[in-house]
């Protein structure tokens, strides 16, 4: 079998004409109408940078705009990064970083020097990544100023020659060239990212799942048999497969195929694969994995380049279908009854309304439904645990938690129940599943996932015979030769595991309503205290807002704090600190007000001062939201 290795072109960037350029700008792999493109993206703090300095030093004026004086720019930087001189009034706090922020934008074109030169060389290596290694070496300030510190020893050579070595050198070991082969990327390339190689090719889960199981063995077999124990020479790549290497794999393959930990899309499919199968499904890993690292190098930001570093290694035994009773996320929460979602919140709005103690509380905005204990408010309105509420009400935990779950999520619970009456569509849900869906399952399905997770718990005889029905389809009588039994049997055994599937859906469906009445509660009980922030916080003086909005705002973009011209970071803090310690007085004054409780201890402050973090930060990335989709 040949190696198959095609060298794609490896495009060019265009020139940075001007030392402005050459300093504050970085690559961007782009893809259109089918062509990989390199381009320049300017960095605003970088050029930003470049200004003040031209603005304030005549000399570095010069130097910025001269263009055959861009080495003498270059050492600039490196002395500031390397050895900086005593600061000057007008210089940025954070000088240094931002020196070798300049640094590693101009040596970008030698980042793509040295992955286009081991592309050339080593075909086995895609350029993006090379080139990916490279540019998250240089903008490693800590690794950069390690190489700039010894060039200063060492130099002769001009550092953009030696930093071009120190980067080829750099890629050979992380993608360990000399040892890296299509094989060596076949058996270590992780499960997840083999996984989603392949749903990126359009590949069925049904085959995904398939390879993914193949693979595992593969992996083993071949490492065994080529790898381990080999008097190799050193750098020496990984041999090619001999078939027996392939027959081997699929013997394991079909002698595990029905065991519970096989997915089900391997056990259901009642036909042994072949030796020539595991060959094609071993190519299309290898086909798979090179174009998805191709994409996964395209339009990178600097952010992005460390997390995509290298060749992620995993134990080729490790496992991501390991189901077993699924929880939901908050989008799913409602996707269960999601053509029911706003008759679901009044049926447990007005539920709730009915349950012992609950009482009404006259808010600014409308209604609040709190139970007298003041159990509910505290425990999904504030986050404080059964033990904190036990404490503050004077109560014993075990009342806390027996109130909470009779008097309250119990109701709601057969409210849900009532209105999705789960007992009367789950048995003829299960038999439709299996007659048409059974060989090739939707797992986006919350529901057809649950079932497929449930067939874990059967043997393998019974895993064996669901596969021969509803996989292949055969009669009872036809099964029952194969299985050494009569159809009758084999009717009731197929009777017994639709119960089984029919008890395991109810339960399931049972835990997804108590996921969904906690959601609900949460939201109900949070809803009013974040309305009362925000009434707290609109009545806060506009230079506390404003130093709120400053500091709070830019953390949402996670970018570099664009501090305000007018106020210098230690203000700025110190408006963020008094804006805090108002709103969590004011939102303790406002639940003294309405639940007649105090919320003054350790434990209870710090959950305050949490919810108050918590509400500002979604604040604003709810108003950054915003403001981009008006964008």
């Amino acid at each position: 079998m040949s190696t198959p290795f095609n060298r794609d072109p490896i495009p060019n960037p265009p020139p940075r004409s001007n030392n402005i350029d050459r300093f504050s700008t970085y690559l961007m792999v782009d893809s259109q109408q089918g062509l990989v493109i390199l381009q320049w993206i300017a960095a605003p703090r970088l050029r930003r940078n470049l200004q003040c300095y031209a603005a304030n030093n005549p000399q570095f004026a010069r130097l910025r705009e001269v263009k055959d004086l861009e080495e003498q720019l270059e050492q600039f930087w490196i002395n500031l990064a390397v050895s900086p001189p005593p600061p000057q009034e007008w210089e940025p706090t954070n000088r240094q970083e931002l020196a070798f922020q300049h640094l590693a934008s101009y040596h970008e074109s030698i980042c793509h020097q040295a992955a286009k030169g081991i592309a050339y060389k080593h075909s086995q290596v895609s350029w993006e990544e090379a080139l990916t290694i490279a540019r998250a070496f240089i903008y490693n300030h800590q690794k950069l100023g390690d190489i700039l510190r010894k060039y200063q020893i060492k130099g002769s050579a001009k550092f953009s020659t030696y930093l071009h070595e120190v980067l080829i050198r750099t890629i050979k070991s992380e993608t360990s060239v000399g040892r890296y082969s299509y094989w060596r990327l076949i058996c270590q390339t992780s499960e997840i990212k083999l996984s989603n190689a392949l749903e990126a090719a359009h590949y069925r889960q049904t085959e995904i799942s398939q390879i993914l199981f193949a693979r595992k063995y593969f992996t083993n077999v071949y490492v065994f048999n080529r790898v381990k124990g080999r008097k190799g020479r050193p750098g020496e790549t990984w041999p090619i497969p001999q078939f027996e290497d392939f027959a081997e794999t699929a013997n394991c393959y079909n002698a595990e195929r029905l065991l519970p930990f096989a997915p089900h899309e391997v056990a259901s499919n009642p036909h042994p694969v072949t030796a020539k199968q595991i060959q094609i499904w071993m190519q299309n890993c290898f086909d798979a994995v090179k174009e998805y690292k191709n994409l996964e190098y395209q339009n990178l930001s600097l952010d992005e380049l460390n997390a995509n570093l290298g060749i992620e290694i995993a134990d080729p035994t490790t496992r991501i279908d390991n189901f077993d009773g699924p929880e939901l996320g908050e989008d799913e929460l409602t996707s269960v009854w999601s053509n029911q979602s706003e008759e679901i919140k009044q049926v447990l709005e007005l539920k709730l309304k009915e349950c012992r103690d609950i009482i009404e509380v006259r808010l600014s905005e409308g209604t609040w439904l709190i139970d007298k204990a003041k159990l509910l408010p505290l425990k999904y309105g504030f986050g404080l645990t059964q033990t904190q509420i036990a404490v503050l009400c004077g109560l014993q935990q075990c009342k806390v938690s027996r109130n909470l779950k009779n008097k309250y999520i119990k109701p709601l619970m057969e409210a849900l129940a009532e209105l999705s009456q789960p007992e009367g569509w789950v048995f003829d849900y299960v038999t439709e599943w299996l007659q048409k869906y059974f060989p090739s399952p939707n797992r986006a399905d919350i529901v057809q996932a649950a079932l497929i997770g449930s067939l874990k718990q059967f043997t393998v005889v019974e895993r064996e015979l669901l596969s021969l029905c509803y996989g292949e389809k055969l009669n009872f009588n036809i099964i029952g030769r194969h299985l050494e039994c009569s159809a009758d049997e084999v009717e009731a055994k197929l009777t017994s595991i639709e119960n089984q599937l029919h008890n395991f859906l109810l339960s399931c469906i049972e835990k997804w309503m108590k996921e969904y009445v906690n959601h609900w509660l949460h939201i109900f009980y949070q809803t009013p205290i974040k309305q009362a922030l925000k009434h707290h916080f609109m009545a806060l003086p506009y230079s506390i807002q404003q130093g709120l909005q400053i500091y709070y705002k830019n953390s949402v973009f996670l970018e570099e704090t664009e501090w305000n011209l007018e106020q210098n970071q230690a203000e700025v803090l110190t408006l963020v600190w008094e804006g805090k310690c108002q709103l969590e007085e004011d939102l303790i004054q406002w639940t003294a007000d309405c639940l007649d409780i105090t919320l003054i201890g350790n434990e209870e402050r710090q959950k305050i001062n949490q919810f108050v973090e918590d509400w500002l930060k979604n604040f604003y990335a709810l108003e950054a939201g915003e403001q981009e989709n008006e964008i």
